[in-house]
């Protein structure tokens, strides 16, 4: 009998979510399957390019409605949590596979997000999410909104950020489980939109040659810095000391001779850029940087300077290159922009797990974006970090 209860609330939420307002009208309206233009997708943007405005927000209305409708529907029958959850899946299920149009659907990113959101606004009412937290997302969801004006590219920043926040501050598991398997979905058809429509390919050969592996590499320099939060100081220096030190060795075997230089830059191309065929590789000074400021200041200081390393100088280049429009020095506004708003992420994040005054921070993620966007002789792969954690140092001292 119960196993009939759940197929049955199952049932529901996938007839609930197979309701295809975009497609109803498309018929009524045009007599035409709104499928087969534009962008070919059952949904609410599609909707407003081939119907327009009015036939649009019904579209929105009642698909962003239809996942909640069925979960609170199923909570009145007397379903528990978990079931609760399961049927606002099938909702989205539904949406992406109606069975009248041969599964052929729209992509189930309104009825996901209306239920993310719901889901946000308990976490909220629960503190299980500081509200300032709300509000710092916020803030960066309108910056990325300006600097790509890509829906699918802001999506892909801010939810693995979600993601972390949902991770770091208090909440029953079950609850986050499941808000995070929904912003896995949505994180999911935004990197399809992005791969189908090549939003973030690499156009010109300025950007071909500084977004590549060794940028998408970057990140992983985090590892250092989580790894110094649960180890001392001695340990940590040691072991970045040593993968500084190999990358130092390498670079001075290259620069002394003349055929293994030419070797790597004729043959290994892939591993240094042209303009460092004379100079220590950005790699060496970046491990360098994070050796010397986690050597010099304290775990708080470190751990903040070096994470705007890392974080900035990937968004800056990334969206300065992809999306800059305004030319300010040798950089974008809108890489600059980028910078800072991805040291204001990785320093939030990391102050759930220091100790330091908000206007540390703040001033910190200021000097390393101006350090960045300054047209300094000086490498922002080794400056960035020193200079910023120099900035925090004497702002703790006065």
């Amino acid at each position: 009998m119960y196993l009939l209860f759940i197929f049955s609330l199952l049932l529901m939420g996938y007839l609930l979510g197979s309701v295809s307002p975009s497609y109803i009208l498309g018929k009524l309206l045009k007599k035409i399957d709104i499928r087969l233009y534009e962008t070919k997708n059952a949904g609410t943007v599609n909707s407003y390019k081939v119907l327009g405005l009015a036939p649009a927000v019904i579209t929105a209305t009642f698909d962003l409605a239809k996942g909640l409708t069925s979960m609170y529907l199923a909570h009145l029958a007397g379903a528990g949590p978990t079931l609760t959850h399961m049927v606002g899946f099938a909702a989205i299920f539904g949406h992406i596979f109606p069975f009248y149009l041969k599964f052929k659907g729209g992509q189930g990113v309104a009825t996901a997000t209306a239920i993310l959101i719901y889901y946000l606004i308990i976490f909220y009412k629960n503190s299980w999410l500081p509200s300032d937290s709300l509000l710092f997302l916020a803030f960066c969801v309108a910056s990325f909104i300006y600097i790509s004006k890509k829906g699918e590219v802001v999506g892909v920043v801010i939810l693995p950020v979600l993601t972390a926040f949902i991770l770091v501050f208090s909440a029953p598991l079950s609850s986050k489980l499941y808000i995070i398997s929904i912003i896995a979905f949505i994180l999911f058809i935004n990197l399809v939109n992005i791969r189908a429509h090549n939003l973030l390919r690499s156009t010109t050969k300025k950007m071909k040659k500084e977004i590549n592996w060794r940028l998408y590499l970057r990140p992983l320099a985090i590892l250092l810095v989580i790894n110094y939060l649960h180890r001392d100081k001695k340990d940590t220096l040691v072991l970045i000391g040593v993968i500084t030190l190999l990358f130092l060795v390498l670079d001075l075997i290259r620069l002394l001779s003349k055929k293994i230089n030419l070797f790597f830059f004729n043959k290994v191309k892939a591993i240094y850029k042209s303009k460092e065929y004379k100079k220590f590789s950005s790699i060496t000074l970046f491990l360098f940087a994070i050796f010397l400021t986690i050597l010099l200041f304290d775990q708080n200081i470190a751990v903040l300077s070096v994470s705007y390393l890392i974080f900035g100088d990937f968004f800056s280049k990334f969206f300065g290159l992809h999306y800059g429009r305004h030319q300010f020095f040798e950089k974008t506004l809108e890489g600059s922009l980028g910078h800072f708003t991805a040291c204001l992420l990785s320093g939030y994040i990391f102050l759930q797990f220091i100790s330091i005054p908000i206007y540390i921070y703040l001033t910190g993620a200021l000097v390393a974006s101006f350090i960045e966007l300054l047209p300094l002789r000086i490498n922002d792969n080794f400056s960035v970090a020193l200079l910023s954690a120099s900035s925090m140092y004497v702002f703790q001292l006065f």
